[in-house]
């Protein structure tokens, strides 16, 4: 059988963003340690949500406060309702305002490429970075097809 070739990522677009309530739990790690760390916070998470009488309302996401060697990542849902906090989860926020927004459909092994067009593309229109990135995952590895994700990028 042949290879499965990836969509082509979108064009970006500037956005107007609301404020969202989310729950989190902090990972830190080096790349190849990542995938697990976010699968396991994901869990964590959103059992916390739910535990606590929450409701999730959007996608998981990572919201990136360090990226490189050490990745170091907000990761879990927007929700709303109640949250427990605890020693690892607790209530953070995904921020509003103008952000540029990317969707790549493809594998998670080349979005690399899609963060590296986009900071180009933020660049050559003259916005400026406002706050951390993050990458909704609106359909993931489990899933039929090729993986989608966002990439937000709040600008001023």
């Amino acid at each position: 059988m042949g290879q499965t070739m990836s969509a082509p990522t979108r064009m970006p677009e500037v956005v107007e963003l609301d404020p969202r309530r989310t729950a989190v739990t902090r990972v830190v790690s080096d790349a190849s340690g990542f995938p697990a760390l976010l699968r396991e916070a994901f869990e964590l998470t959103m059992q916390q949500i739910a535990s606590s009488g929450g409701q999730v309302v959007g996608p998981p996401f990572a919201r990136y406060r360090q990226f490189g060697a050490r990745i170091e990542a907000e990761v879990g849902f927007p929700f709303v309702g109640d949250l427990t906090s605890t020693p690892r989860v607790h209530e953070a926020a995904l921020p509003g305002g103008r952000a540029v927004m990317l969707t790549h459909v493809g594998s998670y092994d080349e979005i690399g490429d899609a963060w590296a067009g986009l900071g180009r593309w933020i660049e050559e229109q003259g916005f400026a970075p406002a706050s951390a990135p993050w990458e909704s995952y609106l359909t993931g590895p489990d899933d039929p097809g090729l993986p989608v994700t966002q990439i937000v990028f709040p600008i001023r």
